[in-house]
């Protein structure tokens, strides 16, 4: 299938850039201005009060965790298994990974004990990080029993205060302080591994570019500011949740604000910040988006919509003419479709 005029310029303009040359950059530039922060009510729903760090701390936090994987002396493009939502955890583990030279793979936070092993098995891996509780699961607890049943399993390092026997405490390792010799470029740039989160078939392998060349197409349609935030309601690791959100940020430089597990007060929180907000939420979230105020509000500047193909579209949808709205289409977890349903007043 030959690629358009707009698929090739959006290719060419991300050739060469990873995720490190992008932080790095970010790092050096804009150390101290915002990279990430935490929804206001994470406390409810795991071991962690709400935190915040600039690009630079983001930075140090991944060059420690990198040697620290290195430590274990794995082969290079090795499997990283990482059971947290995609929040500051799933973060510093899938940009520690890659700048080790290691291929993260996040895995649904959902699935049982049962289905973990055999994703684990297949894509060959021989460390696993993960965070003590998402409401009522216990990921570390869960990696822990995983590994005692898989073959090549050789690491599993807990982030959080509430780390359970036979598994590594990263915090210690991780705070602030002096941070070692930065680790040279990796010689060949490792996959992110993908599982689809309905049917767990996988991990499918997607590269860095592919990510960044689908943040950028989104990109050019929300046109994000330094000053506005992404918040992203999704929870998985495929091609749509890593575009959408740490792709657009990093790509951009705009902060980004995983709500982790979706909580209404939490979003009226951001809304409320006086930021201007860049909305990503799966489809079957929308219809409650435009009942609700929220979905009027005038901090609210772009939406991303998620739907996997074929999934019902006759739901309501907002309707904010103002708006710039994306419809992110999943073909697959490693395969995902733009549509512009928007363009916004701008």
């Amino acid at each position: 299938m030959r690629m358009g005029s707009d698929e090739i310029s959006i290719g060419a303009l991300v050739e060469g850039l990873d995720f490190d040359s992008l932080l790095k950059a970010l790092a050096a530039r804009r150390g101290y201005e915002p990279a990430f922060r935490d929804p206001p009510g994470r406390r409810d729903w795991s071991d962690f009060s709400p935190n915040a760090f600039g690009f630079a701390e983001l930075d140090g936090r991944v060059d420690r965790l990198a040697n620290l994987l290195l430590l274990a002396k794995p082969q290079a493009g090795a499997c990283v298994a990482i059971l947290a939502p995609l929040g500051p955890e799933a973060l510093v583990s899938i940009l520690a990974s890659l700048r080790a030279g290691l291929s993260p793979m996040l895995l649904p936070a959902h699935a049982k004990e049962a289905e973990l092993l055999p994703i684990i098995e297949r894509s060959g891996a021989v460390m696993a990080l993960g965070v003590p509780r998402i409401g009522e699961l216990q990921p570390l607890h869960l990696l822990r029993d995983v590994a005692a049943r898989s073959f090549g399993m050789r690491f599993i390092g807990g982030f959080g205060a509430r780390v359970p026997d036979g598994v590594a405490a990263l915090e210690p390792l991780l705070g602030h302080g002096a941070t070692p010799s930065a680790l040279p470029p990796a010689a060949n740039r490792a996959p992110i591994r993908v599982v689809d989160g309905h049917s767990l078939a996988g991990p499918f392998t997607v590269s860095e570019k592919e990510v960044l060349a689908k943040a950028l197409e989104i990109s050019r349609v929300l046109k994000p500011l330094a000053s506005s935030r992404i918040v992203t309601t999704l929870v998985g690791g495929d091609l749509a949740a890593l575009a959408t959100g740490p792709g657009i940020a990093l790509l951009t430089g705009v902060e980004l604000l995983p709500l982790g597990l979706f909580v209404l007060d939490d979003l009226r929180a951001c809304l409320e910040g006086g930021r201007m907000v860049h909305l990503v939420i799966p489809a079957a979230l929308e219809p409650a988006l435009a009942r609700s105020r929220l979905g009027g509000h005038k901090s609210l500047t772009s939406l991303v919509v998620t739907r996997r193909a074929g999934e019902d579209d006759g739901l309501p949808r907002l309707d904010r003419p103002d708006l710039a709205i994306v419809d992110v289409i999943t073909h697959a977890p490693e395969r995902v479709e733009i549509r512009r349903r928007n363009p916004g007043s701008a």
